[in-house]
């Protein structure tokens, strides 16, 4: 199916695009459904739970979680629940090497390290641009991007790895 799309474009791209691993783009779009996910569950907890601002002091520092970084650390693991079944069954759908549990042990860890990088950027975001506090779609975007990156590539060599 994927060749036929491209064969649909024109000849100058097909080279390059036949290069593209099918499984980045599944990646992708089960990355596109995880964000929505986490955008979903975000905005549910921003407008509804009703929580305050958390004042934290980190080594001297006073950093104030602001109710969209706390939903943050709600709505990711929901998201990331959601992209293991899908990719497991979808995207990385061979045959497995490891059990279950050591794949899901595997990818949480991924998911984890990318996360603390989409996170992590996210915040930064909302400290240095504080006008986006109440529409934290444009952070999570940037954050996303950040983590998929670094996601796609620990699931596919190693939480998704095939057998030798």
């Amino acid at each position: 199916m994927f060749d036929a799309g491209v064969a649909l474009l024109p000849a100058g791209l097909q080279p390059i695009l036949r290069r593209i691993d099918l499984s980045f783009f599944r990646f992708a779009m089960v990355g596109a459904l995880g964000f929505t996910v986490d955008l979903i569950v975000l905005m549910l907890l921003v407008r509804f739970a009703g929580w305050t601002p958390v004042s934290l002091s980190l080594a001297g520092a006073k950093l104030v979680l602001t109710t969209a970084m706390q939903a943050r650390f709600v709505s990711f693991p929901i998201a990331v629940a959601a992209t293991w079944a899908l990719n497991r069954n979808w995207t990385f759908n061979g045959v497995r090497n490891t059990s279950l549990l050591a794949e899901l042990a595997s990818y949480v860890t991924v998911q984890g390290a990318g996360g603390i990088a989409n996170v992590g950027v996210y915040c930064l975001v909302l400290f240095l641009l504080p006008g986006l506090q109440a529409w934290p779609v444009v952070p999570l975007a940037i954050g996303s991007g950040v983590g998929l990156c670094l996601t796609f590539a620990g699931s596919k060599y190693w939480a998704f790895r095939a057998p030798k």
